[in-house]
């Protein structure tokens, strides 16, 4: 019995950067499923996923990425070559409801987690691909490059916005999406190089 809880501990051990692996990619496929569902008419199966992940996005839909349509993205405001998001909706920004708007046919469909999220969620699910790749022998990294390069980057990013908003006296402020996907990835990436060797370092301590 104890050979066969060793070998399990072995096992999970070993494994445990895949599984996590495993539920950062599944995340993003769960994400990605309403929009495919939207394309292919099952509305009401949609919505329920859409409103599943209510509580771990605000879903704004100029800030998230689009499938089955002619832009993968709207902003607030049109660039060159690129629709706004009352343009292509043709409604007010005022009537769009950033939870209920799904999208509309010749638009495409909104994931259900915002641009950042995805790269954030992206990039974990990579890295931690990659530490167990390395049989989870990368070592950490220094905390003060993930607090620099990881979380300063994309707190200023957010925290910009919503300044902009709230102060008067700033300029009105919406990010891109290559720099919620730049600073979402760096976040997620640095931040499970800095988790899955500490855990890592854990583990083997206890052993």
């Amino acid at each position: 019995m104890k050979q066969v809880v060793r070998l399990g501990s072995r096992i999970i051990r070993r494994g445990y950067a895949l599984l996590f692996a495993f539920v950062f990619i599944f995340y993003i496929g769960m994400a990605l499923l309403p929009a495919r569902l939207m394309l292919n008419g099952h509305a009401t199966a949609a919505a329920v996923v859409y409103k599943g992940f209510h509580f771990l996005c605000h879903q704004y839909p100029w800030r998230s990425w689009y499938l089955g349509g002619e832009q993968p993205y709207y902003p607030l405001k049109g660039e060159p070559g690129i629709k706004s998001i009352e343009e292509a909706s043709g409604m007010a920004l005022a009537e769009i409801h950033p939870r209920a708007f799904y999208g509309i046919p010749g638009m495409g469909y909104k994931m259900a987690v915002c641009q950042r999220d995805t790269a954030i969620y992206a990039a974990m699910g990579l890295f931690s691909l990659i530490f167990f790749l390395s049989r989870n022998r990368i070592r950490r990294v220094d905390w003060k490059l993930w607090l620099i390069i990881g979380v300063l980057p994309m707190a200023a990013d957010g925290l910009w916005q919503v300044a902009s908003r709230l102060i008067p006296v700033l300029t009105a402020r919406e990010s891109t999406p290559f720099l919620r996907t730049l600073t979402g990835a760096l976040f997620g990436f640095l931040t499970c190089w800095y988790l899955l060797p500490t855990l890592e370092q854990t583990l083997r301590s206890e052993s």
